[in-house]
């Protein structure tokens, strides 16, 4: 038989290896539930974010139709005025166009009737030149070398003084 101390060391022994497989095994599943809710809570939150980005991805497409869908007559308008603008811009230029040859056969009147007269008036020079100004600015130098020309012919022409004549006013008689 064994002895008695013997079976007390031994049951001792037994029993603190029992004790400590029990720990160390209740430990290792302890750790291994963590780690597998670990696991499991990252998963769902990771299927939690797909979600919501997904429906986030969802408002976004919907507000973006929307948006898109409100802003259709705001484009047709944008086009119908981009176009009224273009034509806009078309009948000035034909305007300017108009205006810068009445301007030139304007001045060229004003210089035949001054050759013809033998002579302008300042304001008649004045009124040519603030013609020509304009004229100018417009744009209008594609007649430059015949306008320019009138404009010297014009200075060279004497200036004549404007003659006032006197209006008499008749009164019937009285009787």
């Amino acid at each position: 038989m064994i002895p008695n101390w013997l079976a007390i060391v031994i049951a001792v022994v037994g029993l603190l290896g029992t004790v400590l497989g029990v720990l160390g095994i209740s430990g290792y599943i302890g750790e291994r539930a963590k780690y597998k809710a670990n696991k499991a809570n990252r998963k769902e939150e990771a299927e939690e974010e797909a979600v919501e980005a997904a429906k986030k991805k969802e408002l976004q497409d919907t507000v973006r139709g929307v948006f898109q869908e409100e802003m259709k007559p705001i484009e047709i308008k944008l086009n119908n005025i981009t176009a009224e603008i273009a034509d806009i811009k078309k009948d000035l230029a034909d305007n300017t166009i108009g205006t810068v040859t009445m301007l030139r056969d304007r001045m060229k009147a004003i210089l035949d009737e001054c050759r013809d007269a033998g002579y302008a008036s300042t304001g008649t020079k004045a009124n040519w030149h603030e013609l020509y100004g304009t004229y100018k600015s417009l744009g209008g130098n594609h007649f430059k070398e015949y306008v320019d020309a009138w404009r010297e012919e014009l200075d060279e022409l004497p200036v004549a003084a404007i003659k006032k004549t006197r209006k008499t006013t008749k009164t019937p008689e009285t009787k």
